[in-house]
């Protein structure tokens, strides 16, 4: 068992950010239940509001970070999952750390083996998502030729890239060790 570290002062908002199967719930659901912090998915919120306003997918990245800068001010440490695609997306996550005196710390997940990454997506299907999810490995592609280009943007925050092809066990004791050291260094 991984035990967990103290909450840092100032809080912490961490940001995951990666593609659709890319292992970023599992992980921030593991390292929520690892720090006692709550973690707020960005998919949770656009699967109500889709279908109800124009633009789902920018209302709920702009309620995730409303809710997370509500936590960061009761001093509470928070996780957002989103993919974090577009560089607005990053600048809401700086601004909302900025205006809160939070530190931030993205952590990128991906799946190195194509394979394994296939059959995280085709899995999905079984869970009747709703139909902004990523459920099929050719949708995957058309998704990933419309986002790389604006997906690689620059990070001046720490930032870490892990690979969760790694046992969650593993990946989450790097995360750890990586949070601790970048936040009291």
């Amino acid at each position: 068992m991984i035990a967990p570290i103290p909450q840092p002062k100032p809080p912490l908002l961490i940001a995951l950010k990666g593609n659709p199967g890319s292992g970023k719930s599992v992980v921030g659901r593991a390292l929520g239940r690892h720090l006692g912090i709550p973690v707020i998915d960005k998919d949770d919120i656009k699967d109500i509001l889709d279908g109800h306003c124009t633009d789902p997918g920018g209302l709920a990245y702009t309620t995730m970070f409303n809710i997370a800068r509500r936590q960061l001010l009761q001093g509470l440490s928070v996780i957002c999952d989103s993919p974090l695609s577009e560089p607005v997306g990053y600048t809401a996550a700086a601004c909302v750390a900025h205006d809160t005196t939070a530190r931030l710390v993205v952590i990128e997940c991906f799946c190195s083996s194509q394979g394994e990454w296939q059959r995280r997506i085709e899995q999905r299907s079984a869970l009747r998502l709703p139909a902004h999810h990523v459920t099929s490995w050719s949708h995957l592609e058309d998704h990933l030729q419309r986002r790389n280009q604006i997906s690689n943007y620059p990070i001046g925050e720490p930032y870490l890239l892990v690979d969760t092809i790694a046992p969650l066990d593993e990946v989450v004791r790097r995360i750890l060790a990586w949070i601790e050291q970048s936040t009291t260094s």
